[in-house]
């Protein structure tokens, strides 16, 4: 059987975001809109992972989907688990570690994933980026997708690739708890520390309205505790963060409030804003 709608953000983390109705609200970052949607129904194209061999064939053999499904089974347990319990969890290290896997592997499924990964090997990861990748860079690249898709697709590619991924020593792992984290076709989102933290760093990803998997550094680190409580201020941050890294789609539990209205006009109708934006100012 072969799968054509292709979700690049698996529907199996995707619902822990929608309402007792299986919907959510998305700003749809393309066409200008804010809707009121079925989980089901974004974050996939047709024929996403397949390779293409001219503008009009398509290998349709499902072979990166099926390896990416496989990845996407392991940290659905996890997550359903986390997300179900009635009282805070316990994981051990072989949990976390397949959390940090799946993170990058998330982080390079996308199309701006699969872009930027294909720009970094080709330019030797010679070039930093300030900026997140814009809907118009991807599509000026979609043969750095294509070339991901054949590259990943064959024997082991995808596999060993993801084995380098370890999670260093000094990374620390938490569930955030907070009220009204949204997420976005880019769910993984990184942030460095305040002018008083210049080393710090920290990867996060939403996986509920409510919850938040987060890895900071020794710098950042704010416990030694799996389970800690987010602040409001940083949890608009990591919202803001969220919105920035949006190609096609802003997601959220509840209707989005005016401060966040406000915020997602300017990152994408406002030019001049996102090089003004606290997030990137130097």
């Amino acid at each position: 059987m072969v799968t054509k709608k292709q979700h690049y953000y698996p529907r199996s983390l995707l619902k822990h975001f929608a309402d007792s109705t299986s919907k959510f609200y998305v700003y749809n970052c393309v066409a200008n809109l804010e809707q009121y949607v079925h989980y089901e129904s974004i974050c996939y194209k047709k024929y996403t992972y397949e390779e293409k061999i001219s503008d009009d064939r398509i290998i349709v053999d499902n072979i990166l989907e099926n390896k990416l499904s496989r990845f996407e089974g392991e940290i659905s347990e996890i997550v359903e688990h986390i997300v179900s319990s009635r009282k805070p969890c316990i994981l051990n290290q072989n949990e976390i570690e397949t959390i940090w896997k799946y993170m990058f592997l998330q982080e390079i499924r996308t199309d701006s994933g699969r872009v930027r990964l294909v720009s970094n090997f080709i330019n030797h990861f010679s070039e930093s980026r300030e900026f997140p990748i814009e809907l118009a860079e991807i599509k000026n690249n979609l043969e750095n997708i294509n070339i991901f898709n054949k590259v990943m697709k064959k024997d082991k590619n995808l596999e060993s690739f993801l084995s380098f991924f370890k999670k260093p020593k000094q990374m620390n792992f938490h569930i955030s708890i907070g009220n009204g984290f949204l997420t976005s076709d880019n769910p993984v989102v990184s942030t460095f520390g305040p002018p008083n933290i210049p080393n710090g760093f920290q990867i996060l990803m939403p996986i509920s309205p409510y919850l938040c998997f987060e890895f900071q550094n020794n710098e950042m680190n704010c416990s030694d505790k799996l389970w800690v409580k987010m602040t409001n201020e940083k949890l608009r941050y990591i919202n803001e963060a969220t919105i920035n890294t949006a190609n096609y789609y802003v997601i959220s539990n509840k209707p989005f409030n005016i401060t966040q209205q406000m915020y997602i006009y300017n990152r994408f109708k406002n030019i001049n804003w996102l090089y003004n934006s606290r997030h990137f100012k130097n």
